[in-house]
């Protein structure tokens, strides 16, 4: 999965969100959660293609996300979901 899928997913999904108030106003911006590396915890850009997410090969259902250095430095990223340590 693509860190600009994600980030759609997330649009999609505060779409659905049923709400009193506009979110058009300026005094109340809308605040996305931004993607981290699970190795070195480094905020992701939407617009980075050498970033990889994927769902945990053990549980299934947490996220890992690499960010570029820390796939060629091999670093262990931990599943948020169950800790399975990825190599």
């Amino acid at each position: 999965m693509k860190i600009a899928q994600m980030f759609k997913l997330v649009l999609q999904k505060e779409e659905e969100l049923p709400e009193i108030r506009s979110r058009k106003s300026v005094s109340e911006p809308r605040f996305i959660e931004t993607p981290r590396c699970t190795s070195c915890n480094k905020v992701i850009h939407p617009r980075d293609t050498s970033a990889i997410a994927f769902v945990c090969p053990n549980c299934g259902q947490g996220i890992i996300i690499r960010c570029a250095k820390c796939r060629t430095l091999a670093k262990p990223a931990k599943c948020p979901v169950c800790g399975y340590e990825y190599p």
